[in-house]
């Protein structure tokens, strides 16, 4: 379900679970509950810019060549 709500589904996984969801009221109601939960965490989610020292520390690490 969290492929579904983040967006990550094929349109024919979409599909199947559309009509799942249609049939099964249990599998809606957990979807919805997953949806409701997505939305809080990300309205309450804090944002943090990374140090510019860090990120070029990274960078520099990442891109060692041997």
């Amino acid at each position: 379900m969290s492929a579904a709500i983040d967006g990550e589904l094929c349109p024919k996984e979409e599909e199947e679970l559309a009509q799942h969801l249609a049939e099964c009221p249990e599998c809606r109601a957990e979807f919805q509950d997953a949806k409701k939960t997505k939305i809080i965490i990300r309205e309450r989610i804090v944002r943090v810019k990374a140090p510019s020292a860090l990120v070029e520390s990274i960078t520099r690490l990442t891109s060692i060549t041997f």
